[in-house]
């Protein structure tokens, strides 16, 4: 395996979160006064996290549980986000 073939295997790890998370601050854009680069971090960061934990308990990428743990923890972080703010 090349470097490029292992950059091309961390995006695409990645790159469920980075949209999930990207798609939540797009739509909770109107609901927070904060700006959406720092809730899109914030969020593909702990998706990224949801996803190594996924892959660790699992041992291999990929698994509907962990695009689960994905959905349910990006949906927890903004749920808390949402009664931090008021």
């Amino acid at each position: 395996m090349t470097v490029l073939d292992a950059l091309f295997h961390l995006v695409n790890f990645a790159l469920p979160a980075v949209f999930v998370g990207g798609v939540l601050a797009l739509w909770g854009r109107r609901y927070n006064k904060r700006g959406v680069c720092q809730i899109w971090l914030i969020n593909s960061m702990i998706g990224i996290v949801a996803l190594v934990a996924g892959l660790m308990l699992f041992g291999v990428d990929g698994k509907m549980l962990s695009y689960a743990l994905l959905i349910f923890s990006l949906g927890l972080t903004q749920l808390i986000r949402s009664f931090k703010k008021s």
